[in-house]
């Protein structure tokens, strides 16, 4: 069966790798997603982004990345392209610096008739979504009113839907290297949850794909999960 892009995360309490989960979704799912795979997690308040096109299995970087890839917060993304080319710059995630910390993104789905964005690098959908949602985000909590990212997020969900219609896929993962935001508006592809408990605490993988003998929790449809150091902090109504 095909799928548009897959994505994992992970949020947890103390600094640690998917050393066991991403290699496996990677053999996993990476051969039919071809035009590319990404890394993205933090050191500090930077985040520290690998990608690379063609199947992720098959680049040496990949595995390498993992090994390296030590953080509280981590997205990985593979890529079957609706539109943009075969490139690095259009493989996800993206980052942007706001507020003295980088974000980053990955997405799964379509948005047709976006504009290019001024800061976006490559010539995807998604870049252009993530530049126009961070620029929302920015507006909302800068307005001089006292309000977090939790709500500009929100926020910038809604004016993507007034923007384009309820009939785009945007499925997401977004994180500051502190909170971990999950988004699910895909029919028949959701995200789902798995909440594990380590030896340092709590841990949260997020992905668009079950696998392991684990049991995934399916995230609700069309409803914000704000996820702080491996704990639900909350979940939104219906947006």
């Amino acid at each position: 069966m095909y799928y548009m892009c897959d994505i994992i995360g992970l949020s947890c309490n103390e600094e640690d790798r998917l050393t066991r989960s991403l290699p496996l979704f990677g053999e996993l799912f990476s051969r039919g997603h071809p035009d590319g795979w990404g890394i993205a997690y933090f050191d500090g308040s930077r985040a520290r982004v690998k990608r690379a096109p063609g199947v992720a299995v098959e680049n040496n970087l990949f595995f390498d990345t993992i090994k390296k890839a030590r953080s509280k917060n981590i997205i990985s993304h593979l890529r079957s392209g609706t539109g943009g080319n075969r490139c690095e710059v259009n493989c996800h995630p993206f980052a942007r610096p706001y507020n003295g910390r980088d974000w980053i993104f990955a997405h799964n789905g379509w948005v047709n008739n976006v504009e290019r964005h001024p800061d976006a690098n490559g010539d995807t959908d998604s870049e252009q979504i993530f530049h126009q949602m961070m620029d929302h985000v920015v507006e909302y909590a800068g307005d001089g009113a006292i309000r977090g990212t939790y709500p500009a997020v929100k926020q910038a969900i809604k004016r993507m839907f007034n923007s384009y219609g309820r009939d785009i896929r945007l499925n997401f993962l977004m994180s500051d290297g502190n909170m971990h935001f999950a988004f699910s508006h895909y029919p028949n592809k959701p995200i789902y949850m798995l909440h594990r408990v380590k030896g340092y605490g709590g841990a949260i993988l997020l992905s668009t794909r079950m696998f392991g003998s684990w049991n995934w929790e399916r995230i609700p449809k069309d409803r914000l999960l704000a996820v702080n150091n491996g704990e639900v902090l909350v979940l939104s109504d219906k947006i």
